[in-house]
């Protein structure tokens, strides 16, 4: 009676192990690949007739927020970003576009590009280590009750004397 009681456990188990592989694989897979989309989905400032390109240069770069600094116009201004990548450390050269109108309104697609897809990356390994994992365990939880049930089912107690 232990042995398919201990069976009955262990299905249920794999079962809901089965079922916490499937959700972190969705989740983390959806982040993952939200994040790769929106490092690939940006604007095409190249094409865009009101914004003009420079060479900017990466000055800064701290915890939480990177500094580049560039030259619109004859003037010198300086963004900080609020993304940091290893990639872009200080020096690095990179590509500005700015508003030809507000010289001060600028992007830097190279490093949320850069930074959004490494973030995707490691949510989506993330998210299939775990569904590894949790698919292996479950799936090892099933058999393993489904056998305890059945060897427990055609067991016949013997009267002992």
């Amino acid at each position: 009676m232990a042995k398919k009681v201990f069976g009955i456990i262990l299905t249920v188990l794999g079962g809901i192990f089965l079922l916490m592989a499937l959700i972190f694989g969705l989740v983390f897979g959806g982040i993952g690949t939200a994040m790769n989309s929106a490092s690939n989905s940006g604007v095409d400032y190249s094409q865009d007739s009101n914004y003009a390109s420079c060479k900017g240069e990466v000055i800064d770069v701290d915890d939480s927020k990177t500094s580049v600094q560039y030259e619109a116009d004859g003037d010198l201004y300086i963004v900080e970003l609020n993304m940091t990548n290893s990639a872009y450390p200080v020096g690095t050269a990179v590509t500005v576009y700015y508003n030809k109108v507000k010289p001060e309104e600028c992007s830097v697609p190279e490093i949320a590009e850069a930074t959004f897809g490494t973030i995707g990356g490691v949510f989506s390994g993330v998210g299939i280590g775990l569904f590894i994992c949790f698919t292996v365990i479950g799936i090892a939880g099933l058999i393993s009750g489904i056998l305890l049930i059945r060897s427990s089912a055609h067991k016949t107690d013997t009267p002992q004397e």
